[in-house]
């Protein structure tokens, strides 16, 4: 009689969004093959019950906390995560890497990364971050010594030839590949979306613009509202999660001092009204600049929204429209013109469009077919027992 194998999943913080959605796709497939994996993080930023409430009472799942160096940067902590997976993972028969770093993982056992972003072509990249390009850093700040010290270490980073990657878009795959010798055809399996909780019944819509993430510069909302206030006919509304931080307040501050009556801001909105927002507006708007994926603008799709997004990173694969993305701003104005003077029905044949190549290619069912293909010859072994 055969024993299941035992299966570690690690991700060095645990939070809400694209990664966790990835994580516990995983886990409900080996929950379906009878495992319960062992999840380690160094940061739990849920409890288990509150994951339980938002993803189902059903995951079965053990955590296990390693330890945390809070006063250490964070590109070094994952270093350190990586190392202690050695001796933390040892007992598991297969170990999946869901942290976007190769370096120092255990050499012996079997070993399967879900690649979001590889850390290393961040840290080899000569901005401060690839979400926005044009800001560099000076060799000897503090940034600069960290980046150089880092890409020291990064010299010994290099894949095991029995392990496996798969990666989250085509863009990741291509960033993965400029910084390690490996072979173009590494698996691509995009995170799973709820397509069916975002889906709208077609309706008359407002021209009206949304845009959902998270208030910090890389997303660019201030940017949003400057260009919200060259558009005073369409009503912008910004939603994500601020907590009432600095940039938050900087851009609520915007607002009220140029007095935008079409600029509405929605911090920490519930999904609820999130949703409601999606399925009554014409447009989603999206400016981060090379996001390895880009959920948000599938998910505005689902809700029957024409995305406009940034011709850069995964958002050419979940916007194939090439006359739906822009390389500045500045472009913006022209586009959303085209597409009210295309009429009602056009619109919506070009939202039908979009939403068929979401189906193929983002829904959970889509996920969980893909990622089932490439566990299922790991999960078939065990450590002591035949094959069933």
């Amino acid at each position: 009689m055969t024993t299941p194998p035992k299966v570690a999943i690690s991700q060095m913080n645990i939070a809400p969004g694209g990664r966790l959605r990835v994580i516990i796709g995983i886990v409900r497939l080996l929950n379906q093959a009878g495992i319960t994996p062992c999840l380690f993080t160094s940061k739990l930023n849920l409890t288990p019950t509150q994951l339980a409430q938002k993803y189902g009472r059903s995951l079965q799942v053990e955590f296990r906390l390693l330890p945390h160096i809070s006063k250490l940067p964070g590109e070094f902590m994952r270093v350190l995560f990586n190392a202690m997976l050695n001796v933390y993972a040892s007992d598991y028969d297969l170990l999946i890497n869901s942290s976007n770093s190769l370096i120092f993982l255990p050499g012996r056992q079997k070993v399967i990364t879900y690649m979001h972003f590889p850390r290393k072509r961040r840290i080899v990249d000569a901005a401060l971050t690839i979400h926005r390009p044009e800001i560099g850093y000076r060799r000897w700040s503090k940034w600069g010594v960290q980046r150089a010290a880092l890409r020291f270490i990064y010299r010994f980073s290099k894949p095991k030839p029995h392990h496996s990657i798969v990666c989250n878009s085509q863009f990741t795959r291509d960033a993965l590949r400029q910084v390690y010798d490996l072979p173009a055809g590494l698996p691509v399996v995009y995170p799973p979306v709820e397509l069916a909780r975002f889906r709208a019944d077609a309706r008359p819509r407002a021209p009206a613009v949304v845009s959902v993430g998270r208030f910090t510069p890389d997303k660019r909302q201030l940017e949003q509202i400057q260009l919200a206030q060259k558009l005073p006919r369409f009503p912008f509304h910004i939603i994500g999660f601020a907590n009432d931080n600095p940039y938050y307040r900087q851009c609520h501050r915007y607002v009220r001092e140029h007095r935008l009556t079409n600029v509405h801001l929605h911090p920490d909105a519930p999904f609820a009204e999130m949703l409601s927002l999606l399925q009554g507006a014409r447009y989603f708007l999206h400016t981060l600049i090379n996001e390895p994926f880009g959920i948000t603008a599938v998910q505005a799709i689902a809700a029957g929204c024409l995305p406009i997004v940034h011709d850069s990173g995964g958002q050419r694969e979940t916007v194939p429209e090439p006359t739906l993305r822009y390389r500045t701003l500045s472009e913006v104005p022209a586009i959303l013109d085209r597409l009210e003077r295309m009429g009602e029905a056009a619109r919506r044949a070009l939202v039908r469009q979009l939403q068929e190549h979401a189906a193929a290619n983002f829904d959970e069912s889509v996920f969980a077919r893909r990622m089932q293909t490439i566990l299922t010859p790991y999960l078939s072994e065990n450590r002591g027992g035949d094959a069933p």
